[in-house]
């Protein structure tokens, strides 16, 4: 991924108020609370955009996706759990009370609440993806925390969850190396919004994501892909999770 060399790199985690995006840039982190996707993309025509939320889905069986799987065993035996799989692509599109019993009938799985609740947002993304050009849909990447996270971590999944203190403590700790400021930057942005509206690992998320983009769009980092061959949908939406060698 070959990118100009000052462009920044952006973040964007689904919050409860809506899309919380950081742009990083070394020096600082711009943090956006955005309520639709229109406005996480504005102003940052061509970076590519690293974010946690599932890109494709499948149409039917057990198997699932590919990168859900191999971001799995990344993380075990710690945090292979964090990844959940997606639904199929009619149980996003179907109503919130047979969802569940639609992707059971394709899959063979039910949904779990998790997914009930942000199924959503996954269909706010795709319905934006599918509206875009080819071009622009290449450049968001699908990029899970805990994935990106171990690879900073030497490819050793964190022991501590990420809702803990020592949890935040440990991921905070990883990425200071990127951005010597982030413990000042942390203190200050966490008073930016409430609680009902971002929480503060949706913080820690989005900034992680936003450094590893960083990293790969200057050259600084190996872009590591799960699996490393893309998969794609039935749409032609990009099956696959990304991080960087820290």
């Amino acid at each position: 991924m070959k990118q100009q060399r000052k462009q920044p790199g952006i973040g964007v985690d689904g919050c409860r108020a809506g899309w919380l995006r950081v742009v990083f840039d070394e020096q600082t982190a711009a943090m956006t609370l955005c309520q639709g996707l229109e406005e996480v993309a504005l102003q940052t025509a061509e970076v590519p955009i690293f974010i946690d939320m599932p890109i494709g889905f499948v149409t039917a069986g057990a198997t699932g996706r590919a990168c859900d799987q191999a971001a799995r065993r990344y993380l075990s035996p710690l945090r292979h759990s964090s990844v959940f799989t997606p639904p199929c692509r009619a149980a996003v599109y179907a109503e919130k009370e047979v969802a569940s019993a639609l992707n059971f009938r394709l899959t063979g799985k039910k949904l779990s609440q998790q997914s009930l609740n942000i199924v959503p947002k996954m269909r706010a993304l795709d319905e934006f993806l599918q509206a875009q050009t080819q071009a622009e849909q290449q450049r968001w990447y699908e990029a899970h925390p805990e994935v990106v996270f171990a690879a900073f971590n030497q490819a050793q999944p964190l022991f501590h969850k990420k809702k803990t203190r020592d949890g935040e403590a440990q991921r905070l700790a990883l990425l200071q190396p990127y951005f010597p400021k982030i413990m000042d930057w942390y203190a200050t942005v966490r008073n930016q919004y409430t609680r009902k509206e971002v929480l503060p690992d949706d913080i820690i998320d989005a900034l992680g994501l936003a450094i590893a983009a960083f990293l790969a769009n200057q050259e600084r980092a190996e872009m590591i892909s799960f699996p490393p061959n893309a998969e794609y949908d039935e749409t032609g939406l990009r099956m696959q999770i990304v991080a960087v060698k820290g």
